[in-house]
């Protein structure tokens, strides 16, 4: 396989500046390898963008070459001594206290930075800062500078951080990856990148570890343009061999949709570590390429013979719940029980998931109840599983027996109780979330709109609609699908349509066609869902969904187009929307409606899984066709079923 080399990356990026394009803002999504550098353990407080300055556009690669070689990158504490207990030989008191002489010996320089290690070690920042106020009277060393700028970054301190950098007088690589590295886990990308672009201008070559820190930036607001460019210039400085880097630059081109360039990476790294096996598994379970991962988790033991983590069982065993394979997530279980992770709380969480959707309540319920430990995300798993099996109660009681709730706790419940019909409860607990002063998102409000179409109440409708419009959540597509859906189940066709026609072009229209088509459906207006459906066909600007389909094949039974029926089948059988529960079961009622008995049968037949919908429609269907030994035949059936032993 040829090496990745700059002629494979887009010719522009090697020799012009970097667009002005401002980094976009979203939540962090990758967790990178762990270099030395990239340990620090940094606040994770929301800190907001600065606006991007001129200089961060700066040329990456500069024309003249640097003559001097580069130094060997060196992790800010690892020259240092080995924390060590506070000792009573320490001159702690006298050391702070005294007036110091310029002259920083070495004896002085341990205590210093010995000092600087208690202080992390305990949280003590008071103790941080008087070390850091008798530093000042010393001497500037860069040694010192850069010890005092990663203790204060390690107790969340970004500020005072920041502060020590611009007292150093000349900082070096590891200043400015210290920095780097600080701005990126403090939600500051874009001044992360800034800062790398001075340091570039300022003729200092980054190392290893400063490309993990920007690339960590690049990570967390998925920009992959800028990614592009640290690719080439780290293929220029030699620094592709390294596992660190090379793994942060699969963790980018993994988040940013890219897996071919992910997987060319990999195939070329001279040498792996385990969190590069962990990085491609995870990116081809992203795209939903679940025998891949199984494939590389076998290559993985086969040829470096790694030892799994948690973060490689957790993700094989999200691979096992998204390709449903119940046989395979349970060898992965045995699996951690046997190599010791059975008290592992990410992996129970992970198991949780997968026994929701490929299990039953039985098996949910014991595993909670072995955990010894349990955080939030248990939970709200635990909600979540009674909420889909429909034991709403069960829910309810483990939401109020909860230590602690977050919004994604509060959202998880009120997602839950809509999606069995619990409209009023629905709508209470909304009540409570706003006079808690929980924290209302795009989730939360597009719940509440849903629980009020349940309830089809026209003025309760208004004033929903009213309160989301008022706090300026009517941009959002997901929520404004939601209020044409509810405006359609509470008899506001026109506000619907009105809604449908504003809806600005250059945006992706699918959910907002497919919620106009099933309330056509829904208000007796099944020529109109028809005629929609045929146009945005026609047009080819939009995607066709599950949704979408199930909507127009309860529209073809009830108006009898066999043909057309006949046609959406096709369409979700090229489309892989065929095994979808929902789909199948009104490809059932449709060929019933139109009398095409064997085509329902058919369909039953090839079914994946089943549901109570599913036989009442076979039945429904023998019994319009006066089929009535057929009927009870199903009818004797259901008890055996596996779908209805829960």
């Amino acid at each position: 396989m040829a090496v990745l080399s700059p002629s494979s990356l887009p010719q522009s990026l090697l020799s012009s500046p970097r667009p002005q394009t401002p980094f976009r803002t979203h939540p962090p999504l990758y967790h990178c390898s762990s270099p030395p550098l990239s340990s620090l353990s940094l606040s994770k407080t929301p800190i907001s963008l600065s606006k991007p300055k001129s200089h961060r556009h700066h040329l990456l690669f500069s024309t003249t070459s640097s003559t001097q070689s580069l130094q060997t990158p060196r992790p800010f504490l690892s020259t240092h001594k080995p924390i060590q207990p506070l000792q009573t030989h320490f001159p702690t008191e006298s050391l702070i206290n005294t007036s110091l002489s310029s002259t920083i010996t070495a004896p002085l320089l341990d205590d210093y930075i010995n000092l600087l290690h208690l202080s992390v070690r305990y949280g003590d920042v008071q103790l941080a800062k008087a070390v850091h106020a008798s530093i000042l009277k010393l001497q500037d060393d860069n040694h010192l500078g850069n010890a005092l700028i990663v203790a204060y970054l390690r107790l969340g301190l970004v500020f005072f951080a920041h502060k020590v950098f611009e007292g150093l007088s000349c900082p070096d690589v590891v200043s400015y990856t210290a920095m780097i590295s600080g701005f990126a886990k403090s939600n500051r990308e874009d001044e992360a990148a800034n800062l790398f672009f001075r340091m570039r201008s300022s003729g200092i070559e980054p190392n290893e570890f400063s490309f993990v820190a920007v690339l960590t930036a690049c990570i967390r607001v998925l920009e992959l343009e800028l990614g592009f460019q640290i690719h080439a210039l780290v293929i220029k400085m030699g620094y592709l061999d390294c596992v660190f880097v090379a793994n942060a630059l699969m963790g980018l081109y993994g988040k940013c949709g890219s897996l071919d360039f992910v997987l060319q990476l990999f195939g070329e790294m001279p040498q792996r570590d385990i969190v590069s096996w962990n990085t491609v598994i995870s990116v081809v379970v992203r795209e939903l390429m679940y025998e891949r991962a199984f494939e590389l988790f076998r290559d993985m033991q086969r040829i470096d013979g790694f030892r799994v983590d948690q973060f490689t069982l957790s993700t094989l065993l999200a691979a096992s719940t998204g390709g449903l394979a119940r046989m395979v997530g349970k060898q992965i279980h045995a699996y951690a029980l046997k190599i010791g992770f059975d008290s592992s709380l990410s992996v129970n969480n992970a198991l949780i998931g997968f026994y929701r959707k490929c299990g039953s309540v039985k098996d949910v319920v014991a595993l909670f109840k072995r955990m010894s430990i349990k955080d939030v995300i248990t939970w709200t798993e635990m909600i979540v599983a009674y909420m889909e099996f429909g034991l709403v109660d069960m829910a309810v009681d483990i939401f109020d027996k909860m230590p602690e709730r977050n919004c994604v706790a509060y959202n998880a419940l009120l997602a839950g109780l809509c999606q069995n019909g619990q409209g009023s409860r629905a709508l209470d607990l909304f009540f409570r979330m706003v006079e808690e002063r929980v924290e209302l998102t795009d989730f939360t409000l597009t719940s509440v709109v849903n629980a009020c179409g349940l309830l089809m109440k026209l003025k309760l409708s208004k004033q929903i609609h009213g309160f989301i419009l008022k706090f300026g959540f009517g941009s959002n597509a997901c929520i404004e699908a939601a209020l044409l859906d509810m405006c359609t189940r509470c008899g506001r066709m026109a506000d619907a349509q009105k809604m449908f026609c504003q809806w600005p072009s250059d945006q992706n229209g699918s959910i907002i066609w497919t919620s106009m088509i099933c309330g056509f459906a829904r208000d007796g207006k099944p020529e109109e869902a028809i005629s929609l459906f045929h146009l945005k066909q026609s047009e080819g600007t939009v995607v066709v969904d599950e949704i979408a389909l199930t909507a127009v094949l309860g529209v073809c039974g009830t108006l009898g187009f066999h043909q057309m029926g006949e046609q959406i089948h096709c369409h979700a059988l090229k489309s892989g929307f065929l095994y979808d529960l929902g789909v199948g079961n009104a490809l059932i009622s449709m060929y019933a409606k139109c009398g095409n008995m064997d085509a329902a049968i058919k369909v039953f037949n090839i079914m994946p899984t089943h549901d109570i919908v599913s036989s009442n429609g076979l039945i429904a269907g023998h019994l319009l066709h006066r089929q009535g030994d057929k009927a009870l035949a199903v009818w004797s059936k259901m008890d055996n079923a596996d779908c209805f032993s829960q």
